[in-house]
């Protein structure tokens, strides 16, 4: 979990997910859902590569 509540900057967001990845595996990753604060070509470019 994050430590704060505000929006996250997407380097926080692409240590997360990265950390599931290693944990878990990509592949138990089935759906992402997220609300109109989780934009920025950085975080947008990480998703398309890791989901496409």
């Amino acid at each position: 979990m994050l430590d704060h509540q505000e929006n996250s900057p997407p380097q926080a967001r692409i240590s997360l997910l990265n950390q599931f990845q290693e944990i878990f595996g990509g592949d138990k990753i089935l759906s992402f859902s997220a609300d109109r604060e989780f934009v920025g070509k950085d975080w947008i470019t990480y998703l398309c590569d890791l989901f496409v």
